[in-house]
């Protein structure tokens, strides 16, 4: 699945829930990485990573940590419903990331809610 069919459900899901989402073409700079984009309501930042079919899982979830640690809220990883199925899940929980799987009809599952790790 395309990272740009990922894109579009994303936005359509967190506009419909009103987030401000913002996806620039080149990404969001967060200290060492890039990420793919972000949805904000209020104080709340979340920092959200695609990944396609071919697109490596773990360096995802490394660019996610460091938004995390540069001031995003929450985290959320998106990636097709094939491929997020055959993923451990006990990685985002311990991580506290979300996982969020879009099906072929673009429609947002989570399997893991992301959660706020400000205190």
């Amino acid at each position: 699945m395309r990272a740009s069919f990922l894109k579009r459900a994303i936005k359509r899901y967190y506009k419909n829930l009103g987030y401000e989402v913002n996806f620039p073409r080149g990404g969001l700079k967060v200290g060492n990485a890039m990420i793919d984009g972000e949805a904000i309501k209020g104080p709340i930042r979340l920092g959200v990573e695609l990944k396609s079919d071919t697109d490596c899982i773990l360096r995802g979830e490394g660019q996610l940590l460091e938004a995390l640690s540069h001031g995003y809220d929450m985290a959320l990883l998106v990636t097709s419903t094939a491929r997020a199925e055959r993923l451990n899940l006990k990685v985002f929980q311990a991580t506290r990331i979300g996982l969020a799987s879009i099906n072929s009809k673009g429609e947002v599952r989570f399997l893991v809610e992301p959660k706020s790790v400000k205190f």
